[in-house]
């Protein structure tokens, strides 16, 4: 028998080698393929956030506000020597609150406790009830904090970061709906940066479920960290229908600390107001109205002016709202501005707001 052409085998070998090649790489393209799509597109690992809600029910309390509530008719003008009046009727109102610092500082909606109560009664996660003080409250941004004394060592939720939440992430509504009890809702963050007729708005929208009562809770991450404080739903038969809203956390935390600090909230003002219609048309900030003897007016800003950064940072809503909102008294700003295709740079100095 005559031995096989080794020439005649070598394109065959290599043949077969390309071909095993070729297999292997398409076996790890499909195991890597495989690989990211199953962390891509698997469930969540985690089956239960009772752990989160164990540790921070606790820090949300139950408010309970008696306010007057006149039976009086509406427009209805008493007789000069009348001796009758319409008896007042006593309402209690419902809400949530957060406990903010061990010592007894409690945040929560201004309109839980309204501005004509004749008593706050906070009921503690362990039942306790306790009267509380009023400290601070500002209209502003409906936010006010309130103290309850021999109080200590009360749980309190870690602050979290609300100008990195990001729209799809979970999170968790703590809160006494309708006056039933402690309860938590799930959702996710909508969207962010929504404004509702308040200036000093920025509000988280998510969907989780805010119903009555859950105004003044928590809206905790999925590490159970504090991003919200609950404040109001979007609703066109006053129940949860997906568009709840919530004041972020860093925003709270700043109310917070000047209600505590001085009693009422201290803004810095430049005077000048964006157009909410080519806002909400295209997110270009521009300038509508300028406030006579403002620092906006005497800074040289105009009406048309296009904002296009705010302290060197690119221009937005939500960055207005910070660097306005969130500045002080005799912090300067400068804006960066395109006033009829010219670029301008043009410094402010904030003042207080006028009554």
């Amino acid at each position: 028998m005559s031995k096989p052409n080794k020439e005649y085998l070598k394109p065959l070998v290599a043949y077969f080698a390309f071909g095993a090649s070729i297999a292997i790489l398409l076996s790890l393209g499909i195991y890597i393929t495989n690989s990211l799509s199953n962390k891509l597109y698997e469930p969540s690992h985690i089956s239960s956030y009772s752990n989160i809600v164990e540790a921070a029910m606790p820090a949300v309390v139950n408010i309970y506000s008696q306010r007057v509530k006149s039976s009086t008719p509406k427009n209805y003008k008493f007789p000069y020597d009348s001796i009758f009046r319409f008896n007042p009727k006593i309402e209690t109102i419902l809400g949530s609150g957060v406990i903010f610092s061990p010592s007894g500082y409690i945040l929560t909606n201004l309109h839980v406790i309204g501005s004509n109560n004749l008593n706050v009664t906070i009921e503690l996660a362990d039942g306790r009830k306790k009267a509380a003080k009023i400290i601070g409250a500002d209209k502003g941004t409906d936010l006010a904090v309130l103290k309850i004394e021999e109080a200590e060592n009360l749980p309190s939720l870690k602050i979290g970061n609300s100008d990195e939440v990001r729209i799809g992430d979970v999170v968790l509504a703590i809160g006494n709906p309708y006056g039933v009890g402690k309860s938590v809702s799930l959702g996710i963050i909508s969207a962010t940066g929504r404004e509702f007729n308040n200036p000093f708005s920025n509000y988280i929208q998510t969907d989780a479920a805010i119903n009555k009562g859950n105004s003044g809770g928590a809206l905790v991450d999925s590490k159970g960290r504090l991003v919200g404080i609950n404040t109001f739903i979007r609703s066109s038969s006053g129940g949860s229908e997906g568009i709840g809203l919530a004041i972020p956390s860093l925003t709270a935390l700043e109310i917070f600390n000047d209600l505590v600090k001085f009693g009422e909230v201290r803004r810095g003002w430049l005077g000048f107001n964006i157009d909410p219609n080519t806002l909400r048309s295209s997110g270009t900030l521009l300038v509508n109205y300028i406030h006579s003897n403002s620092p906006a007016e005497q800074g040289n800003l105009k009406s048309g002016d296009i904002i296009l950064k705010i302290n060197n940072k690119i221009s937005s809503y939500e960055d207005l709202f910070r660097e306005f909102v969130r500045s002080k008294p005799g912090e300067e700003i400068s804006l960066q501005i395109n006033r009829l295709g010219e670029i301008k740079e043009l410094r402010f100095v904030a003042v207080a707001p006028p009554e």
